[in-house]
């Protein structure tokens, strides 16, 4: 490799003042070359010495405007790098010569610097090898007055620190020098580096910056040809081969979602299994540096030749589809309806989805589960002639609570012949377009309601129904405690993990804030396993939680002190009053 820079061992000094170490503000009125009153002016610009072939720095106000940057003994220098309207930098070439600066600014006006720019030598990078590495290669780099230089960049800002710079904690370095020397600097090359220029730099706040001339090349993982594979199915087990897959860190789709994978370095080969959500286009790996490398081209299957056995059908009843690759379907999406229905039963050749009742005669859409959406066929709906709840989401949308009235509205209320909940049959009335059902004591999580018309068609809906285990009023103040959900005051044993225990509150208008802690008796009202205390928002009025096993198991413990009283619940918290808890 050819020399590529120099400068002297006594370059420390790191900026060259035009008349004040002060930068005035900037303005982003009319143009206005005066330096010292916002506008376009160069406040400061450095370091000098600089080293021919480093970077040089211009701070100051509307630098944006600057077109061109003439040192002497160089052509004008057009390739600016703009970091800010108050900062750019150039690179100084090596035919450069000592005096003054110009700015050439876009409006044809200029601006010269106060004091001439001055360069260090004969500090060198004469080479670099292996020009070719691999992450936890050593690099070494060979030249003259190394020792002044503190920090190794690579690509990305990726950066290796000497024992001076990392003691100082100046840089987040990756590693240390492993040499330095007058001549010599050795470091390991860190799993984050990128192929790209080597840089080296001083490490001050206005550094002396390096660049070598040539790139070195960091190893990425690769592969002979990308693989192109069609008509792909979820769980398809997928399998690569290549060189330096030890490098991958990860194995992505497009869309941005991860695949577990396994390496075998034996048959040099990367196996994942494509996963329900995958989408069409490129399989990457990644290693350390992020640097992306194609490795594959997927594209998933679709259904083809989708029938369905009644092209016309009455609204809440089940429709058929056949076809092939109908397992790729994730949802059916029906004309007048919101929301998708996912598929009741699914399989490689047939389909099956409840018509909603709010579904209008067209064509039906496909949701693939890659998120893909295609057109399905056209089907003919009549409306239902059953009773059925006009709109389903109200179900996990409201409340119903063992032992009251759950309330809905109904289409088709007068062909309704019974109501049954876990099988049993229970009384209703309804008036218009209302139906009110008394919910049984036995009724709680997942019960079955099912609403049978005259004609025998059952609508049947999954609900949970919470059951209220204290009712009243309490006021909590300030982190008072209501206990009488403790100490006997109920049976925690006979509760389920994945029960979701609700307080219900009234708000304190009179201060802002509320917070609520579901506390252990048991563990001296400390916060329950999994339920941290938690704040309140203005206006609301209810707090759930899931009990899991191991909040139950602190819930459920006696006290062999006290008659082996079950320890139970504490509500504690500030500027509330509890009026009711329930279980779902």
């Amino acid at each position: 490799m050819n020399k590529i820079y120099k400068f002297s061992a006594w370059w420390m000094a790191c900026l060259v003042l035009l008349s004040s170490l002060t930068f005035t503000a900037c303005e982003t009125n009319d143009v206005d070359t005066n330096q010292y009153r916002g506008g376009i002016s160069l406040n400061v610009f450095g370091p000098s010495p600089v080293l021919r072939g480093g970077e040089l720095r211009f701070l100051g106000c509307g630098l944006d405007q600057v077109a061109s940057v003439l040192i002497p003994g160089c052509d004008a220098i057009t390739d600016i790098q703009l970091i800010s309207a108050e900062e750019i930098r150039v690179i100084v070439p090596q035919t450069a010569l000592p005096g003054y600066v110009t700015l050439m600014l876009r409006n044809g006006e200029s601006i010269v610097t106060k004091t001439q720019l001055t360069y260090s030598e004969p500090v060198s990078i004469e080479s670099f090898s292996p020009e070719s590495v691999r992450p936890g290669d050593v690099l070494t780099i060979k030249g003259e007055y190394l020792n002044l230089m503190h920090q190794v960049i690579f690509a990305e800002n990726v950066i290796v620190s000497d024992e001076v710079i990392a003691e100082k904690e100046t840089t987040e370095a990756t590693s240390k020098f492993l040499k330095h020397t007058r001549n010599e600097i050795q470091v390991r090359v860190p799993e984050e580096a990128q192929s790209g220029k080597i840089i080296l730099s001083d490490g001050t706040e206005i550094p002396n910056r390096l660049y070598s001339e040539v790139e070195l090349q960091v190893v990425l993982p690769s592969v002979a040809e990308v693989a192109d594979y069609n008509n792909i199915k979820p769980g398809a087990i997928m399998t690569v081969t290549g060189e330096n897959f030890d490098l991958v860190k990860e194995v992505r789709m497009e869309n941005g979602e991860a695949m577990p994978f396994t390496y075998s370095a034996e048959q040099k080969a990367l196996t994942f299994t494509i996963p329900r959500g995958a989408v069409n286009g490129p399989i990457y790996v990644v290693p350390a540096s992020g640097v992306l490398v194609q490795v594959a081209e997927i594209k998933m299957a679709t259904p083809e030749d989708v029938k369905a056995q009644e092209t016309e059908i009455t609204a809440g009843k089940e429709l058929t589809l056949t076809g092939k690759n109908m397992d790729m379907i994730a949802a059916v999406l029906f004309p007048g309806v919101e929301k998708t229905v996912e598929p009741s039963s699914l399989s490689e050749t047939e389909v099956k989805v409840m018509v909603p009742g709010e579904a209008q005669s067209g064509m039906i859409q496909l949701v693939l589960t890659s998120g893909e959406t295609i057109s399905g066929l056209e089907l003919t709906i009549t409306a239902p002639k059953y009773c059925h709840i006009v709109d389903e989401n109200v179900l996990t949308m409201n409340d119903y609570f063992v032992g009251e009235d759950m309330v809905v509205d109904v289409v088709n209320i007068g062909e309704l012949a019974e109501v049954q909940i876990d099988g049993t049959k229970v009384s209703h009335t309804f008036s218009d377009s209302q139906l009110t059902i008394p919910v049984p004591q036995t009724a709680g999580h997942d019960s079955s309601v099912e609403l049978i018309s005259k004609d025998g068609t059952c609508k049947k809906y999954t609900i949970s129904f919470a059951k209220v285990i204290w009712e009243g009023s309490s006021d909590i103040g300030n982190w008072g405690g209501n206990q009488e959900l403790g100490w006997d005051g109920y049976d925690w044993s006979s509760v389920h993990p994945g029960t979701i225990i609700t307080v219900y509150y009234t708000l304190n208008t009179g201060t802002t804030d509320w917070q609520i802690r579901l506390g252990g008796c048991a563990i001296e009202w400390g916060a329950l396993p999994d339920i941290p205390a938690a704040g309140l928002e203005a206006g609301s009025t209810k707090f759930s939680a899931t009990l899991t096993e191991e909040a139950l198991e602190v819930l459920s413990r006696r006290n062999p002190d006290d008659n082996n009283k079950m320890y139970g619940l504490v509500v504690t918290g500030c500027n509330f009053t509890m009026t009711k808890v329930t279980l779902k």
